[in-house]
């Protein structure tokens, strides 16, 4: 189904992708075999695509946003509820979401984002550009603001996590303020950031001689897993 002009969708579901170049509108809950906007498209409920999800537009949603594919944004999205992707999510340009981001193949954002919930993927988060966290991130590897190592000096730090960081091998952190623990088998803490909570490490640790942690790192074996949740 295509939409190139202005158009309306009702509630309900098409067995085809939904391609919108215009200015288009869903009221209620919409589900569709794949997503692509180059235009602005409004959504009053949920949307789930069977399939990937392309925006270059701009995509606001009141709902939650649930996929099965890829999810590839470069426009501007808000979503007000949650964001649900089996593949791999990634974002270039503006991106804020109402409650949780997962995206289970892997997260990469280089924009703006302000995720009011946590972030979870099983494989790698990468987060660049800016980004305001109010929950909790979990990953497999864990990547903050590696892009300002080339930067002669940090004017701010453009990361601001207000949950806790868990990653199951590697963190990797530039330039970030942590509210709270940090937690992964290999820890990199860069220069620039700051880290209210603990920090927890199973094999190594370095730090920055201009970060700033408000504990002394603390060695754990997996087994025990000291470390709080």
């Amino acid at each position: 189904m295509k939409i190139s002009g202005s158009g309306r969708l009702s509630e309900g579901k098409i067995n085809d992708e939904l391609r919108v170049s215009g200015s288009a509108r869903i009221d209620g809950n919409f589900e569709c075999n794949g997503f692509r906007s180059s235009g602005a498209l409004r959504g009053s409920g949920d949307l789930t695509v069977h399939g990937d999800v392309r925006s270059s537009g701009s995509f606001r949603l009141n709902g939650s946003l649930y996929g099965d594919g890829n999810a590839k944004s470069s426009g501007s999205s808000s979503v007000e509820g949650a964001i649900v992707i089996k593949g791999v999510l990634g974002s270039s340009g503006s991106l804020r979401v109402g409650d949780k981001l997962e995206a289970l193949a892997g997260i990469r954002s280089s924009g703006s984002a302000r995720i009011q919930g946590d972030i979870f993927s099983q494989k790698r988060i990468d987060i660049e550009g800016s980004a305001t966290i109010d929950g909790n991130i979990k990953g497999d590897d864990i990547f903050i603001g590696i892009n300002l190592l080339r930067a002669r000096r940090l004017i701010k730090q453009r990361f601001k996590v207000h949950g806790s960081i868990f990653a199951t091998n590697y963190v990797n952190i530039t330039g970030a303020y942590v509210v709270g623990d940090v937690r992964g088998r290999n820890v990199i803490i860069g220069r620039g950031t700051e880290i209210l909570g603990a920090v927890y490490y199973i094999d190594s640790i370095d730090v920055h001689k201009q970060a700033s942690l408000a504990n002394e790192p603390i060695q754990i074996e997996v087994e025990k897993k000291q470390y709080k949740e």
